[in-house]
């Protein structure tokens, strides 16, 4: 399991933070000018948006963010691992769920393929706890899933959509995904 060991300022610069996590079977990683922000204010935070955009530009919105913003960090992170083979695939994956935790973006449950659909299962989303709704919120982590799993193992998935809400009374958040290419088996 990867740890967060440590998040400090910069002995030279006030007001600015980094964290540094323990990645097992890869390095130690420091992330750089991290800002710690509690589910309630990514909530408000998110209603504002919604406020000024409406709803239904939300969900792109944050899904495309953290699609990107996951594929650039794989890059010197996940897919590094992929290229050097010295992992399987699926011990890639439960780093990457295991930092996914240590991160505090909720913790990946389950990932299946049935059928032709990738189906994730993931508790306590950050998105969703402490929140009530009448639709499912977790838009960000939705976006996240889509490069995690596309980058590891090397397919080509639809959009993942979150199909049930810890937010709207389910005790986790589910999501699936149409696969549309794979190159390995999962």
């Amino acid at each position: 399991m990867s740890l967060l060991k440590e998040v400090r300022s910069w002995e030279d610069r006030k007001g600015v933070l980094y964290a540094r996590v323990d990645v097992p079977e890869f390095s130690e990683v420091t992330l750089r000018d991290v800002v710690i922000m509690s589910t309630r204010w990514w909530a408000d935070f998110m209603s504002g948006i919604a406020a000024l955009m409406g709803e239904k530009a939300l969900r792109p919105v944050l899904y495309y963010s953290a699609y990107r913003m996951m594929k650039q960090h794989n890059q010197k992170g996940l897919l590094r691992m992929v290229r050097e083979g010295k992992l399987p695939r699926k011990r890639i994956f439960e780093i990457a769920c295991d930092i996914f935790s240590s991160l505090g973006f909720g913790e990946i449950i389950s990932m299946e393929v049935v059928g032709g659909r990738m189906r994730i299962a993931v508790k306590d989303s950050f998105e969703a706890r402490g929140r009530r709704a009448e639709r499912p919120v977790c838009h960000f982590v939705a976006g996240m899933l889509s490069a995690i799993l596309e980058d590891i193992f090397e397919m080509r998935i639809g959009p993942v959509i979150e199909e049930s809400c810890a937010a709207t009374g389910n005790d986790h958040c589910s999501f699936s995904a149409e696969v549309m290419e794979a190159a390995d088996s999962i």
